[in-house]
């Protein structure tokens, strides 16, 4: 099918703005740690039936000792660090400035990239750097004006969340890659990833008081339907289109594709969770998507 790479990073990006949308609702309702915990084991389950379904195992038994190392960590940087700050970003900001907020992250890998990876920046890398910086600061700036509060934080809280989700990011995606260079498929590394997520997790849960607040939460329909919503289009889905797109396309113009979710789920908050658009963020959220395009075109 022609264009099959192209139709993926888009249905990639539309699937990660839905899964933000039913996140922040989710988040809303039984807090941003209780959220991490339970879609990320959901995420778990859809991505180890796939590996079932494809390989025939829901775990990599072929992975060597030294990749499982890695992406373990990666797991942890990634999904226990850096999406535990992405869901308070998420609950106090909103879906469409914190999903905006990741448009750091290809910022943090290009510069984390350039001591671990030996990747250096050129001169539209800085441009592009300049444009996704300028581009947040003009729809965060208003944003930041506004008294707002909200009972995990402010929105300072909030977006100092964001860029520490979006550096999170960013690490476990650098280490990943270390893992993937060995030659081990994408959809192996990312079940060792999240596995490694949910034990730390739920390890992590009795000192920070939300075992039995978790189990709680599901009693919750609304919360949990779109917790598994949630979990369904981003991890899941939009994670294998996404891998579909890199099999049909060059991975710049995929990753260029996908980038521009962050427009999608501004549309949906203010669709579905009343968030005022206004011209500043419209211009902001585009400088700065053009700023990742670049990035990801360098």
């Amino acid at each position: 099918m022609r264009f099959a790479g192209e139709f993926a990073a888009l249905g990639t990006g539309i699937c990660w703005a839905c899964g933000s949308t039913l996140f922040f609702t989710a988040g809303q309702r039984m807090g941003s740690l209780t959220l991490n915990r339970l879609r990320i084991t959901v995420a778990a389950v859809f991505l180890g039936t796939a590996l079932l379904v494809l390989k025939g195992s829901p775990w990599p038994v072929w992975a060597s000792a030294r990749q499982i190392e890695l992406l373990s960590l990666s797991g942890l940087i990634g999904f226990v660090f850096g999406d535990s700050f992405y869901f308070r970003s998420l609950v106090i900001l909103g879906a469409g400035r914190a999903t905006l907020l990741m448009s750091l992250a290809p910022i943090f890998t290009a510069l984390l990239a350039w001591p671990i990876l030996g990747e250096t920046l050129g001169t539209s890398a800085c441009i592009g750097i300049a444009l996704t910086v300028g581009g947040l600061g003009c729809v965060l700036y208003g944003r930041s004006q506004a008294g707002h509060e909200h009972p995990e934080g402010s929105v300072l809280v909030g977006v100092i969340s964001g860029v520490l989700a979006a550096l999170g990011q960013a690490g476990g995606y650098v280490i990943s890659k270390i893992a993937l260079q060995s030659g081990l498929d994408p959809l192996s590394a990312t079940v060792v990833r999240v596995m490694a997520a949910v034990v730390a997790v739920w390890l992590l849960a009795p000192a920070q008081g939300g075992l039995w607040r978790s189990f709680a939460a599901l009693r919750d329909r609304v919360a949990a339907a779109t917790m598994l919503g949630g979990a369904f289009f981003g991890p899941f889905l939009g994670v294998t289109l996404s891998l579909v797109a890199l099999e049909f396309t060059k991975a710049g113009i995929a990753a260029s594709i996908t980038a521009i979710y962050p427009i999608f789920a501004i549309l949906l908050a203010a669709r579905f969770h009343r968030e005022r658009i206004t011209l500043r963020i419209v211009a902001g959220a585009a400088v700065a998507v053009s700023g990742v395009v670049v990035l990801f075109l360098h």
